[in-house]
């Protein structure tokens, strides 16, 4: 059941960071470096050093008042957090992908978000919190 959770997260996570390739190819003014170093950090497992670069990309979002690109971005770390087995850090995240996303973009749908939430409880062995998202 977890490598289909897995899976499942795997091939969101993939078409999640495929948007935000596209959206950075065809715009000079992206984080993307910071999205490598994130990536990196959290390969090697320094998820510590992945969380504090992904700070960056948030602060760079802030400062180009593009508030609404940050549900995506949170769910995007939430996401890498959770193919790498971070779960409590990915939670974290993704209540963070919520809480933006009901700010920022209160009319759009958050199902996305919610799914993932409660398959990042499934993971993490809290089945009755899962249930909550996932239902």
């Amino acid at each position: 059941m977890k490598f289909l959770i897995t899976f499942a997260l795997l091939f969101l996570s993939f078409a999640a960071i495929s948007q935000e390739v596209i959206v950075a190819d065809n715009s000079g003014n992206e984080p993307t470096h910071l999205y490598q170093k994130v990536n990196e950090s959290l390969t090697i497992g320094n998820t510590k050093l992945a969380l504090n670069i992904f700070e960056k990309v948030i602060d760079f979002y802030e400062h180009e008042g593009r508030l609404k690109e940050l549900p995506e971005n949170y769910l995007g770390m939430a996401l890498s957090l959770a193919l790498n087995g971070h779960y409590p850090e990915s939670i974290r995240y993704h209540k963070k992908a919520l809480r933006a996303h009901r700010r920022y973009k209160s009319k759009e749908p958050a199902d996305e978000i919610m799914i993932n939430l409660g398959l990042a409880y499934r993971l993490a062995g809290k089945e009755r919190k899962a249930k909550k998202y996932l239902n």
